[in-house]
């Protein structure tokens, strides 16, 4: 039995080895008292979860150790438990994004595709292109004109790339998702979609797009593989641009419902990404009357500090919101990522309990959760009454999350996709709630272009292995009893811990 045990515990190692990774397992529900698990998991990992990666920050983003220079940048550091990585090569604000020049020296992407081939990772890596930042996307003719000899020098530029890096296809942003019209010819993204993509093919590689609310007229669903629909912060943005004076959720469960079934009426559901923020909206109002503080409170706001402060810049300014649609600056609203709010100086001491004075709500209603809190100052010196202020955040976490994650399921979408990977907290906490209902292994994708290892090449080993198995278990019930001079019990105690470390905090 010890011989039989060891050999099978060696094929066991020659199988991970040979895939670079272990498999993942399948995850049981979390055990969670504040926010309990109430999805069963899915039997199959027939999901999408898509990342997007700001690969253009890694220089200095816990990805690099902080370093200035690509010396130190460890892929591995990536969570690797998803589909699909959308590789953000570009700034939002930079220009090169409308020509992608071939020329442009990408080193931790080249070092992300080497490691995920290498180590038979089946990850499609994605370059995404983002265009609705804050570039003039009218001055190039590639956008602003119409013809499909305009397009063919973006469209040449991306294939190169994408051959130059070995990536498995493009996701392309359509540059008016937030609504604004800042595009004059946003007719001609169809057409561009539709000739990318036949462009794609004939290097069997792969297109998907990311899109905002609303559907967008004459796409073709035949020329894009996904469709990711990203439904976050649209009462933010709306909020901007018709001022309320309200708090609230950035998005509510059934303005996501009606957006996903919108876009399911020209796009088959099972092409489509729900999308989500690991991103708290943080909201300072001040002064406030305590009076009831729920959701939807009208109060003005004016945000001047930070809420709680972090370990990781002194000056709370690089977290304001800027408006999607005129790029300035919106003094009421700050952007804090999940890590932040998960430091020791933050609201949550865990993933829903809180902390630092911090109150934690679910809206029942609205299927959100939000978090408050209030502290007094004196305006007036001598004032015996104080003047409150009541900061708010709306924000995704476990529980809200897995509302979404059963819309997924019962409308038969194709996934997730998360806006930014970056923002999830050092040990994955919003992704392996993900995970745990929507289990991913290292699976092989039938029409992968990465180096995965077939399934037939799985079975082959398996079957040797068995074989061996069986001819050596022959020889040693023949041999074993006249070589054994005695007979050894023993106890065999196997303990895997697998550690994943990042450098947020």
């Amino acid at each position: 039995m010890h011989f039989s045990y060891t050999f099978l515990t060696l094929i066991f190692l020659i199988l991970t080895a040979h895939n670079g990774v272990l498999m993942s397992p399948m995850h049981e529900k979390r055990a969670d008292s504040t926010c309990p698990q109430t999805l069963t998991p899915l039997s199959t990992d027939s999901k999408m979860i898509v990342g997007y990666f700001p690969g253009y920050l890694s220089y200095y983003t816990h990805y690099g150790s902080y370093s200035n220079y690509y010396s130190n940048v460890n892929p591995s550091s990536i969570p690797w438990n998803i589909t699909h990585l959308n590789w953000i090569a570009f700034s939002p604000d930079d220009a090169s994004n409308k020509n992608i020049p071939p020329t442009s020296s990408h080193v931790f992407l080249n070092k992300t595709v080497a490691y995920r081939n290498t180590n038979h990772i089946p990850v499609k890596i994605f370059l995404a292109i983002v265009l609705s930042g804050n570039i003039n996307i009218n001055s190039n003719p590639s956008f602003a004109n119409g013809t499909s000899s305009d397009r063919a020098g973006f469209i040449t530029n991306v294939i190169n790339f994408v051959r130059n890096y070995n990536l498995d296809g493009v996701d392309l942003e359509y540059p008016n998702r937030f609504n604004c019209g800042k595009w004059l010819n946003d007719k001609n993204f169809a057409p561009l979609v539709n000739e990318l993509s036949a462009a794609l093919k004939v290097i069997n590689r792969d297109l998907s797009i990311t899109v905002g609310p609303i559907p967008i007229a004459g796409l073709n669903p035949d020329s894009v593989n996904f469709v990711n629909v990203m439904t976050t912060q649209v009462n933010i943005i709306n909020n901007l641009t018709t001022p309320t004076n309200k708090t609230g959720p950035s998005i509510t469960f059934n303005q996501t419902a009606a957006i996903m079934s919108s876009w399911g009426k020209i796009i088959n559901p099972a092409k489509l990404n729900l999308g989500v923020d690991f991103y708290g909206v943080i909201e300072l109002t001040a002064p406030v009357d305590l009076g009831s503080l729920d959701n939807n409170q009208i109060i003005s706001r004016n945000l001047t500090t930070a809420p709680f402060a972090t370990s990781y810049s002194s000056d709370p300014s690089i977290y304001l919101f800027y408006d999607k649609c005129t790029f300035t600056l919106d003094k009421s609203i700050q952007l804090y990522p999940w890590y932040f709010m998960r430091q020791q100086s933050g609201p949550l001491t865990n993933t829903c309990t809180t902390g630092n004075g911090w109150a934690r709500k679910f809206d029942s209603e609205t299927s959100t959760t939000y978090l408050y809190k209030v502290s007094s100052n004196s305006l007036v010196v001598g004032s015996p009454t104080p003047v409150y202020v009541y900061y708010y955040i709306s924000y995704e976490d476990p529980q809200s999350i897995q509302y979404k994650l059963k819309l997924i399921t019962n409308n038969s979408y194709g996934g997730i996709a998360i806006s930014d990977l970056y923002a999830d907290s050092s040990n994955a906490e919003m992704l392996n709630v993900i995970t745990s209902v929507f289990p991913v292994s290292y699976r092989n994708s039938t029409n992968s272009n990465s180096s995965s290892v077939s399934g037939s090449t799985i079975g082959t080993i398996v079957g040797v292995a068995i074989g061996l198995l069986f001819c050596c278990g022959i020889c040693y019930k023949i041999c074993g009893d006249d070589t054994r001079p005695y007979t050894n019990t023993h106890t065999h105690t196997h303990t895997h811990t697998h550690t994943h470390t990042h450098f947020h905090n």
